[in-house]
């Protein structure tokens, strides 16, 4: 990685920890994991729309450097069991 790069990670960085830490204060970060010896990972947040995702992601002081994010929607277990239950009744009849 350039000198040059490494120069705009470090100056985002203290910026990038608050933001974050501001979104788990506010509840909307529920966690937060780093896979094993990379710099990537991933975050579990709750929001209400695609928008509020989309406006999360967007201020992330990381976008400016052209960080990219793949949002993947998650549905709680007990309702998921509840659906696929329903599902197969319907099949059945």
């Amino acid at each position: 990685m350039p000198p040059e790069m490494m120069k705009t990670i470090l100056a985002v960085i203290p910026a990038e920890i608050e933001y974050w830490k501001a979104l788990k204060e506010k509840g909307k970060l529920l966690a937060s994991y780093t896979f094993a010896g990379g710099s990537e990972g991933f975050g579990i947040l709750d929001v209400k729309s695609n928008e509020e995702l989309n406006d999360i992601l967007a201020k992330d002081p990381a976008s400016l450097m052209g960080v990219s994010f793949e949002a993947i929607p998650l549905v709680d277990f007990e309702y998921s069991l509840k659906v696929f239950k329903e599902v197969i009744e319907r099949a059945v009849k």
